[in-house]
């Protein structure tokens, strides 16, 4: 097999959602999604980049909680 070329069954284990009404485990809620980008890495494989409005317990405040005057 050559490097690079997938084999058909790596193919079938790849498949996309069925619909985008489907959610997807993992995946942030669309509606909290402020900006998307696509890294290369220097090896050439690509990562999406979300940034949401979804923050976790230990997050720091935004400025806007921190209640400045």
């Amino acid at each position: 097999m050559a490097k690079g070329s997938r084999s058909e069954e790596d193919k079938k284990r790849r498949k996309k959602p069925k619909s985008s009404s489907e959610p997807n485990p993992g995946l942030p809620d669309k509606a909290t999604v402020i900006s998307e980008r696509e890294f290369i890495s220097p090896k050439g494989k690509r990562y999406r980049i979300i940034r949401t409005t979804e923050r976790d317990p230990y997050d720091p405040p935004d400025d806007d909680d921190k209640g400045g005057t």
